[in-house]
């Protein structure tokens, strides 16, 4: 399918293609991708814009929400505004901006929902981590500073869900010292809690491959709390279980290579099955399909079907 920043929920998964979100159920192998919407930012003249797409269910309503953040900088990094879209995954859903009157911030990695609440680690004009929480029903936004242990500018860390709970996985001297840190959000008020966790020497060699050239990175948890690492080159995931203390390894025979996102010209259409790109048939008789109605008809579809029963 292509695509890229996957976020899965509740047996479905939020991915872009070109700044635009798709939905696939894995379960029933339907995928629509959501219209667009039109942002003044988009627009303007700086040289930085990032998009951010995070993926939300309120468990009261039983109902799905897409959050989008935009946000253009300059070409100093200086955060200049930002926006924040929301989608409610239902027939005849639309884009609809959310009042936010904080501090423009970029998110640098991808978002938790955690009982009705996203939870996304991001950056503000005063260069520090901050845990931005959209609770999902209201739309309301609230910000909780990241322990200033964390390592300002450092990326090797993950913003993971640990025992119910958002944390943060700094695993930046695991190769050095075995050592990772791992704090956890006890309260939403801000209290975090550490614990420090030492590699054992009989798997000490299993890092041994990461320097500063092939960096671990971060793919979530597992259920049992297994914190999911992968390397590239060579490919491989590491599981580390954080409640026993204990990793272990997992080799993948790379045979494909990753997609790119290409601009496909609009009288052109991809026919999957047999992978040839070739001119779309159309009449002057028949109106081609809006975007906005294609996208309900197949939510529809979707909703008939139970795809998106959680």
């Amino acid at each position: 399918m292509g695509g890229y920043s996957m976020v899965s929920l509740r047996g479905l998964i939020v991915f872009t293609i070109c700044r635009k979100a798709c939905i696939y159920n894995p379960a029933t192998r339907q995928s629509l991708t959501l219209p667009t919407f039109k942002s003044n930012l988009f627009a303007q003249q700086e040289p930085y814009k990032h998009v951010h797409y995070f993926f939300g269910h309120d468990p009261v309503l039983d109902q799905y929400k897409i959050v989008c953040s935009v946000m253009i900088a300059s070409s100093f990094s200086e955060m200049l505004f930002s926006e924040f879209w929301v989608f409610v995954l239902e027939p005849g859903g639309f884009w609809k901006r959310t009042e936010y009157d904080a501090q423009a911030h970029l998110p640098t990695r991808q978002g938790l929902c955690i009982n009705g609440v996203i939870y996304y680690l991001a950056f503000n004009h005063t260069r520090r981590y901050h845990v931005y929480c959209f609770d999902v029903r209201s739309e309301d936004i609230r910000v909780i500073q990241a322990p200033h242990a964390v390592p300002q500018f450092c990326t090797s860390f993950g913003f993971i869900e640990h025992g119910g709970k958002p944390a943060i996985f700094d695993y930046s001297r695991i190769t050095e010292t075995g050592v990772s840190e791992l704090w956890v959000l006890e309260v939403d008020g801000g209290i975090w809690s550490r614990k420090s966790l030492v590699l054992k020497l009989c798997q000490k060699h299993l890092v041994d491959d990461i320097d500063h050239n092939k960096k671990l990175i971060v793919h979530g948890t597992g259920e049992n709390n297994e914190v999911i690492l992968a390397l590239t080159c060579p490919c491989y995931l590491l599981y580390y279980d954080l409640m026993k203390n204990d990793v272990r390894k997992v080799n993948i025979n790379r045979v494909t290579t990753p997609h790119v996102c290409i601009k496909i010209p609009a009288s052109f259409r991809v026919r999957r099955e047999s992978a040839v790109v070739e001119p779309a048939k159309t009449s002057a008789a028949s109106k081609p399909q809006s975007i906005v109605d294609s996208y309900t008809a197949s939510l529809e579809d979707m909703t008939a079907q139970g795809a998106l029963d959680g």
